[in-house]
């Protein structure tokens, strides 16, 4: 036994330490994963010098050293490993705070995979400065340019500007594909009744055009349909609301101007969030239905006008 008069005295010193009479110092625990702090959790961590560490955080964590395995798998930036970040945050039940895991949903978990996420939908711009706007041309490239550099884009034809109200339909030169008549009847007589529709129709859902002859701007209003035809990863949908105020800013400097808009606004949100392969359709569905095509060997004035202008058309 410690003498009474040593035990007095050593609890008397001020050591500077938590230690137990006959026992270790008590270290920190090691820092690790802690989903509960959203982006918070995956802020640099500095390793102490000896911290706690046990042998079933040591088997949890998959015998990766503190801040050990989750931590190192939810916060990594690797492109490839984009599955295995997201189902650490899901294992949690928590949203992952900087990735898309959208893109693993939708599109499958191997990276080959991942690049089949479109983004595409409507802007709502309040225009301050109508004569820099209305000219739909120039208007649609700078919100492109814009929509790129916002959303870190890093090919720009992977950002499409489908039609500004006002102007034309842009189409993709790879949705322009013919086909024959009798497969686009159907779809002729619905793209019609998109043309009738009101701007609320048109802005319903993303492949209904603007009507023709609609204002560019009305009311101190424009409207402009847009897609991003390969969502990068870091593009978390909760995190863009947040962003159109820097998409008016990118979009006034393009433009020369720093007062053309005063606001951008994504309506209805959220956008639509569809595989490559569907938008693809739709739009090439779309484009069909305005450039139908008659079925080969046949003229406007029938099957037997089609045939006689073939032979005659051959002999000569």
């Amino acid at each position: 036994d410690m003498p009474s008069a040593l035990k007095d005295a050593i609890e008397d010193l001020d050591l500077g330490i938590d230690l137990l009479h006959g026992g270790n110092s008590l270290n920190s625990q090691c820092p690790r994963f802690e989903p509960q702090l959203g982006a918070g959790a995956c802020k640099a961590t500095v390793a102490p010098d000896s911290c706690e560490w046990s042998w079933l955080s040591h088997r949890c964590e998959k015998e990766v050293d503190p801040p050990g395995y989750f931590h190192k798998t939810a916060c990594s930036r690797d492109s490839t490993k984009l599955a295995e970040s997201c189902k650490v945050w899901q294992r949690f039940k928590k949203p992952h705070p900087s990735r898309n895991c959208l893109i693993v949903d939708m599109c499958g978990e191997k990276p080959q995979e991942q690049k089949c996420l479109v983004m595409t939908g409507n802007l709502k711009v309040e225009v301050l400065n109508t004569s820099a706007y209305e000219n739909t041309t120039v208007t649609a490239e700078t919100m492109r340019k814009a929509l790129a550099s916002v959303f870190n884009v890093t090919r720009p034809t992977e950002v499409l500007v489908l039609q500004v109200r006002g102007g034309n339909y842009s189409w993709p030169q790879w949705a322009q594909q013919q086909v024959a008549l009798r497969r686009l009847q159907e779809r002729v007589l619905q793209a019609t009744g998109a043309n009738l529709s009101s701007l609320q129709a048109s802005l319903s859902s993303w492949e209904k055009r603007f009507e023709s002859g609609d204002p560019a701007v009305e009311n101190g209003t424009g409207y402009l349909k847009f897609a991003i035809t390969k969502i990068p990863d870091s593009l978390v949908p909760d995190s863009i609301p947040s962003m159109s105020s820097t998409l008016a800013t990118a979009f006034n400097k393009g433009i020369g101007t720093d007062s053309t808009l005063a606001s951008v606004s994504f309506t209805p949100w959220p956008p639509a969030f569809l595989q490559n392969t569907e938008f693809e359709r739709q739009l090439k569905q779309e484009w069909q239905a305005e450039n139908p095509v008659k079925t080969p060997g046949t003229t406007l004035g029938g099957e037997g006008a089609g045939a006689g202008g073939g032979a005659g058309a051959g002999a000569g």
